[in-house]
């Protein structure tokens, strides 16, 4: 992560993570080096409020289309991150949605709003891993050396990128256009990127 960062100095970074990376460590080295972050925490992750006992947070009792944000809290007994904030929302239930519980965002962010339409992306980051793996491009398949596998992920980087871009245009030409395909798991819409590369395979 260091490189990374380095190289990314003359921008606003802000990190997200899932659960697996929920370590108070990274969210201390984060505050350490002035980096916003926003990493999902375990549901049982103990907090403490100014005034109050540590508390699981599956205590603070939410339910769907709940949202609350505190701030200068305190997380973990064992390692304590002093002066945190946490944003904890769960979505309305709606037939597209079915979240079965909360999500509990530990982040320096200063809002609820913020911390949230900061973590919405890793939606959209997750789905681009999968379209350069298995999904799509299959890059853990290629089983490179490292000078070709640098070589290969530029490829990619720039197929991905104007199939994205195709795809975009595509979808503003017409809003109300879907591109439906049959297959073994019945019809189903594609997503911009797909629709971008099958568009590029039929008509160039």
């Amino acid at each position: 992560m260091r490189p990374v960062i380095r190289l990314l100095c003359a921008y606003e970074i802000v990190i997200l993570a899932d659960r697996e990376f929920h370590s108070v460590e990274l969210a201390k080295w984060l505050c350490e080096k002035k980096i916003y972050f926003v990493l999902r925490q375990k549901k049982d992750t103990n907090i403490q409020q100014k005034g109050r006992n540590y508390q699981e947070l599956t205590t603070l009792e939410l339910a769907p289309g709940m949202s609350r944000f505190l701030s200068d809290i305190k997380v973990t007994k064992e390692k304590g991150l002093n002066q945190a904030n946490l944003a904890a929302y769960w979505k309305r239930k709606s037939r597209q949605n079915r979240e079965k519980e909360p999500w509990y965002l530990l982040t320096n962010l200063g809002s609820l709003a913020e911390a949230l339409t900061a973590y919405r992306k890793r939606t959209g980051i997750e789905a681009m891993f999968k379209d350069c793996k298995t999904g799509g491009y299959n890059l853990e398949g290629s089983r490179a050396s490292i000078e070709r596998l640098t070589r290969l992920v530029l490829l990619i980087a720039i197929a991905y990128t104007w199939s994205t871009l195709k795809g975009e245009l595509l979808n503003q030409l017409d809003n109300n256009f879907t591109l439906a395909v049959s297959g073994k798991l019945g019809k189903f819409s594609l997503k911009i990127v797909a629709f971008g590369l099958v568009c590029m395979a039929m008509f160039g």
